[in-house]
């Protein structure tokens, strides 16, 4: 019997530690607001909730990064180029969303009592409006999407998961970006469920427990196209 790598193991761990504590983060925030002004008076309404949340979004964020490496773990022996292409473009959409969760710790004293609210406000939306600033988080979004789609795409070809995992990591994905655009708790909370249960048959197939599907799949399973 091989012993689990511990790289396999910490990988594994992250798939299901990013999803509880993005769950935890959607519980604890007061409000998801539309504007600036709103969320900052929900801050100063309820600053302790908004730590708790800032700071379990920001290590959700963090953990994202080696769960998607997990990912390419699975898939990288059967399409290492594609895996090597879609994994570039996902990590690095999430490596600049990090630094956009992040701004949460700010924002959280930004909205603390005390503070000047219109001259916070002003603040925020400038920064918020600022083209040099969107544009990189616009970028990093768009590219954490396509990378997480074609990432699917590989699990779905060559089945190294359930290929109902892999339309859950691109539902869970989607959904996550509508939660905050649209501001909706019920559907930010949905979206980090959903990715639980995306990652929980590749983080088992990572520590070498074989699910239903993959433990049928042939050896020389298809890979996607152009590897």
């Amino acid at each position: 019997m091989t012993s689990i790598r511990p790289a396999r193991i910490g990988m594994a761990l992250a798939m299901l530690l990013t999803s509880l504590t993005g769950v935890v983060a959607a519980f604890a925030v007061p409000e998801l607001q539309s504007t600036r002004s709103a969320e900052l008076a929900a801050i100063t309404a309820h600053p302790d909730r908004f730590y708790v949340y800032a700071l379990f979004l920001l290590a959700s964020s963090y953990l994202l990064v080696p769960a998607f490496f997990g990912v390419m773990a699975l898939l990288r022996d059967r399409a290492p180029r594609w895996t090597f292409v879609a994994g570039a473009l996902a990590q690095a959409g999430l490596l600049i969303a990090i630094g956009d969760a992040a701004t949460e710790l700010m924002y959280w004293q930004m909205g603390a009592p005390g503070a000047n609210r219109a001259q916070m406000v002003a603040l925020a939306e400038r920064y918020e409006g600022a083209a040099g600033s969107s544009l990189v988080y616009t970028v990093g979004g768009l590219a954490s999407l396509i990378g997480i789609a074609l990432l699917s795409a590989g699990v779905w070809r060559t089945r190294v998961a359930p290929r109902w995992a892999a339309v859950a990591l691109v539902a869970g994905g989607v959904g996550n970006v509508v939660g905050f655009s649209v501001a909706s708790q019920p559907v930010l909370i949905a979206s980090y469920l959903v990715l639980l249960a995306g990652f929980t048959p590749m983080g088992l197939r990572l520590l070498g427990a074989p699910t239903a599907t993959t433990a049928a799949a042939p050896a020389r399973s298809a890979a996607p196209a152009g590897t």
